[in-house]
């Protein structure tokens, strides 16, 4: 294969992996054929290549697709990441293509965008968090115990080592449930403010104490759980897509187009979507359900204190 066909495969795979993300079961294949200018032969192979580093699909009864969660993560980084010398040999490949100069350089600009994961929202997909998950996956694989080392908690606001159990890694809602060797009671753990993770020739010692909960749209793990209606203005609806990604999948558009309807199960104690309505109040956030999270929004704005 050419370094041309080569590269121009790993940039489809990743716009394929993007898109299935943004919209799990939004697309056939003939659909992703057609938006990526391929044969729908190519969207097989693609899934299989999917498939052959752990990432399972799952279809519905119209044959769209979607990542089924929490599958081993092993050697994605390997088809996603870019060297430092791959990336200039990138470079190469386009400056060498008979078109303009304009052309080439906007080639250089997607690229670049491609690959800008913190912008887009995506930094799970960065090779060093990549790192960590596989780690986390061969640990609850092999049932042994790890160290979150320099692990940075808001809760404690500390920065310290925690040794743990790990039984349940999602790495595109960004958190690592597990259970706590030291406090002796199952913890939840942001990925992203673990520094390393240190695999232990430790086994588990607590695996019936392993408890899978539910994680809400705000990265929230709680099985108590209540269901949540609003109605966002275009403002909103940016604010809360770019500051909490996983909420796209719950909403909608209505009738009118100045106006968006986000409705889904959150937790009970509503972390995450009071900082939202409170900090942007002024966009014009409507709570149609339920009343309970309007008298905790007035007890909120009664404990301000200026």
């Amino acid at each position: 294969m050419s370094k041309d066909k080569e590269y121009g495969s790993k940039a489809r795979l990743l716009r394929i992996m993007r898109a299935l993300i943004e919209r799990p079961f939004g697309y056939t294949k003939k659909e992703l054929a057609t938006r990526y200018g391929v044969h729908v032969d190519t969207i097989s192979n693609d899934f299989e290549i999917f498939r052959e580093i752990g990432l399972e699909l799952d279809r519905d009864e119209r044959y769209r697709y979607a990542f089924v969660v929490n599958r081993p993560l092993k050697s994605l980084q390997k088809l996603l990441f870019f060297s430092q010398e791959e990336q200039e040999l990138i470079h190469q490949a386009i400056d060498n293509l008979k078109t303009t100069p304009e052309k080439r350089a906007q080639l250089k600009q997607k690229l670049h965008s491609l690959y800008d994961y913190s912008r887009l929202g995506y930094s799970w997909l960065r090779k060093p968090h990549l790192t960590k998950v596989d780690l986390l996956e061969q640990a609850k694989k092999d049932k042994r115990q790890v160290v979150l080392e320099a692990y940075r908690s808001s809760n404690s606001n500390t920065v310290s080592d925690r040794t743990v159990e790990p039984y349940h890694i999602s790495p595109s809602e960004d958190t690592l449930q597990s259970y706590d060797v030291e406090k002796r009671a199952p913890r939840h753990f942001r990925i992203s403010r673990i520094s390393r993770v240190r695999l232990l020739e430790t086994p588990w010692q607590f695996e019936g104490h392993h408890v899978v909960q539910r994680t809400d749209p705000f990265r929230i793990v709680s099985n108590d759980q209540i269901n949540i209606h609003l109605r966002l203005s275009v403002g909103a609806y940016n604010e809360l897509i770019e500051r909490y990604p996983l909420t796209r999948s719950y909403i909608e558009p209505t009738e009118d187009p100045a106006y968006f309807d986000f409705q889904c199960d959150v937790n009970r104690n509503f972390f995450g979507l009071t900082n939202f309505i409170l900090g942007f109040y002024h966009l014009d956030i409507q709570v149609i359900a339920p009343e309970e999270l309007r008298q905790h929004l007035r007890a909120e704005v009664e404990k301000m204190r200026f």
